[in-house]
């Protein structure tokens, strides 16, 4: 019973399904097409939903055995498909549709009725022992490991290879589709590209490579993807191993940003190697409990309260003031407080205690005062350069108040370069190069960067250049800054490097 209610909660959460043209483009891409002689090949669907990529995928198998004088019997096509779906009204609803499709393409009542419960499984792919397919299409579910029901979670977790029960499911989807596609098989699927970029994912990837796969990703932001409009970015992702190549139509953009970003990294080195710090702003906890606005933090100790930055603060190229402020449980030095020695602290959080003490991180060490992530001693340091996770143009805002930025906003200390030039570099063009290369696209020309990403952007170390061009990019005239970029980069600051 407690199974059957996980099952059901799964379904409710991650039963977004394929719209028709998404569904043709994944079997495009894995030439299961109506001209290929599909009469020995094998294809997967491993969460068949209520059909869409299964059924298209029938209706052009059948013709496939029509145009290459195949007979379609029971012994030709069983061995032609394998579904999976876990949710029993789901896996109804697909059969129907299945039985339907196959009566109107003239294969009669009996033959369809058999096809149909061989085809369908109503059984959960990620348990099944995997067998082969030469091609593999689907749209798997995509929820984070932390938000399944526990008792799912748990099952998974015992049966999986611990690099994909991290992050969200699909990457434990795709290994399993791995499995199923060992021998030369190919993968479409319509899904998350963030286990791709993000740090849960590398252990993934790496193995996946390892094992001689090529990751690619043909359609960055599909249109019209699903049947009903969704929060979540998608993308559709390409699998194949080194001895079966699959032609894509999709633009090779981002293959020509990461030539561009390893030429200039072979060059001049990245970010992290030029003595750059970077971290991303401290999470706090409990919604907007700790930001205060100026009026309201008097009454809490002045080396406790720190300026707040959030996203819509970084409208211009330099912070001067902030709107609101944050109150810390850490002192200047970064080591937390004792509340009894701090009153203001101790009567302010008191209001609090009530809803800071639910919170899972602190329920059980009795601390319910702190904020989720620690606040050292370098958030005190300034000046500092910020930039947000998600930007639609990449560039850096000088901040000048010492402020603690929200944690989707990043700050780079810039080491031994002098913070105006560094700043004028970076938006000059090295930060696009970067975000081009590795970060994430999203919906209407958006991207999402991780630390990762702007720790490799390239850059050199200031102490290498030679004091012709330090003055270069130091210089008020632009065009002197542009012809030093230029020659230090190759490409004029501001290009568009890669369309």
């Amino acid at each position: 019973m407690e199974l059957h209610a996980a099952i059901e909660q799964l379904h409710d959460r991650c039963a977004i399904y394929t719209s028709a043209p998404a569904a043709a483009r994944l079997l495009d891409l894995i030439d299961w097409t109506p001209t290929a002689d599909l009469s020995q090949a094998v294809l997967l669907e491993p969460c068949a939903g209520e059909g869409a990529i299964l059924l298209e995928a029938v209706r052009r198998l059948i013709r496939s055995f029509h145009s290459h004088g195949q007979t379609a019997s029971l012994a030709t096509l069983k061995p032609r498909i394998k579904s999976f779906e876990l949710h029993a009204g789901a896996a109804a609803t697909v059969r129907r549709f299945l039985r339907k499709l196959l009566i109107e393409e003239n294969l009669g009542p009996h033959l369809a009725d058999q096809l149909v419960l061989e085809w369908v499984a109503e059984r959960d792919f990620l348990l099944e022992k995997p067998g082969r397919a030469t091609h593999v299409a689907a749209n798997p579910p995509y929820v984070r490991w932390k938000n399944l029901p526990p008792v799912l979670a748990d099952i998974y977790r015992e049966a999986l290879p611990i690099m994909s029960t991290r992050g969200d499911l699909s990457v434990a989807f795709i290994n399993r589709m791995q499995e199923w596609a060992e021998d030369g098989g190919s993968i479409a699927a319509l899904t998350s590209d963030r286990w791709m970029f993000a740090q849960y994912g590398d252990a993934f990837v790496e193995n996946t490579k390892s094992r001689g796969w090529t990751i690619t990703v043909a359609d960055e932001r599909p249109s019209d993807p699903f049947l009903r409009t969704v929060g979540a970015y998608s993308a559709i992702v390409v699998l194949t191993q080194s001895d079966r190549s699959i032609h894509l139509t999709s633009s090779n953009r981002r293959e020509k940003a990461q030539a561009i970003q390893r030429e200039l990294l072979a060059r001049h080195g990245s970010l992290f190697e030029a003595g750059c710090v970077v971290r991303v702003g401290p999470a706090l906890g409990a919604g907007r409990t700790f930001i205060l606005k100026p009026e309201q933090a008097a009454e809490v100790e002045d080396e406790l309260i720190r300026p707040f930055l959030e996203r819509r603060d970084l409208t211009g190229p330099v912070v001067e003031t902030t709107r609101l402020r944050v109150v810390v449980p850490y002192d200047r030095h970064g080591t937390l407080i004792d509340p009894t020695q701090w009153p203001g602290f101790a009567s302010w959080i008191e209001g609090y205690k009530e809803a800071l003490s639910r919170r899972s991180h602190f329920r059980e060490k009795g601390e319910y005062w702190r904020t989720i992530d620690a606040v050292p001693a370098r958030w005190s340091e300034g000046p500092k350069l910020l930039m947000p996770e998600l930007c639609n143009k990449p560039s850096v805002t000088l901040d000048r108040t010492s402020a603690i930025p929200t944690h989707s906003i990043y700050a780079i200390w810039p080491g031994e370069w002098p913070i105006e030039v560094l700043q004028r570099v970076l938006n000059g063009g090295l930060l696009e190069v970067t975000a081009k290369a590795e970060a994430p696209a999203l919906k209407q020309g958006w991207m999402r960067f991780y630390k990762r990403f702007l720790l490799k952007t390239p850059l050199p170390k200031w102490s290498n250049l030679s004091s012709e061009d330090r003055s270069g990019l130091a210089d008020d005239n632009c065009l002197q800054f542009d012809k030093t970029f230029e020659r230090l980069f190759g490409f004029t600051p501001g290009a568009t490097l890669v369309p």
